[in-house]
């Protein structure tokens, strides 16, 4: 029963991160279409956009902070294993997939308290920017918690396989890939 639960979890999580993905793409569409707008109306017709700039800045934290829990999800972030790839593998899983994620669940747990009370504080005080458009910053602050939070919840699904892995057996290949049984059962 708790391996149903564990499994129902994780799928919950595979479709947050991919939502997550979708909408950083989405957020990566709208700065490349402003950022050529605001080439156009600068190079083209002489007449540059003073929103271009500060939009495409404001576009730049969500799209970079809600994708990183699909990036860690999926093991699609940059490592320097050159030195653990010469331990064995209970030492490199143990490593890679216990005190990885336990340190970086640290750092996301500040993360996500820092950020929700800078968050919270921006939205009482309605706190906009210092540019001429003075658009509101809580909304862009509120996806730091939000970004970081997700990836909270991969790094706790990553530390319990990684346990899993490390006590009960291993189910990844040296190239990282997963070993399924033949019932699909990682």
């Amino acid at each position: 029963m708790p391996m149903k639960i564990v499994r129902a979890l994780d799928k919950i999580i595979e479709v947050l991160t991919r939502v997550a993905l979708f909408c950083s793409g989405l957020l990566l569409l709208a700065m490349a279409i402003n950022v050529t707008y605001g080439v156009l109306t600068r190079y083209v017709f002489n007449a540059p956009s003073v929103y271009a700039i500060e939009l495409t800045k404001i576009l730049m934290i969500p799209a970079l902070v809600i994708a990183v829990s699909y990036v860690q999800r999926n093991d699609r972030h940059l490592k320097v294993d050159f030195l653990a790839t010469k331990l064995p593998n209970k030492v490199q899983t143990a490593l890679f997939e216990i005190v990885v994620p336990i340190t970086a669940l640290f750092v996301t747990y500040v993360m996500v308290w820092k950020g929700w009370d800078a968050a919270s504080y921006s939205f009482s005080i309605n706190e906009t920017s210092y540019s001429s458009w003075r658009e509101p910053l809580w909304p862009v602050k509120f996806t730091i918690p939000i970004g970081y939070g997700l990836l909270f919840l991969v790094l706790v699904a990553q530390l319990c396989k990684g346990v899993a892995r490390l006590f009960v057996g291993e189910s990844k290949t040296s190239d990282g890939s997963e070993i399924t049984t033949a019932d699909g059962q990682v």
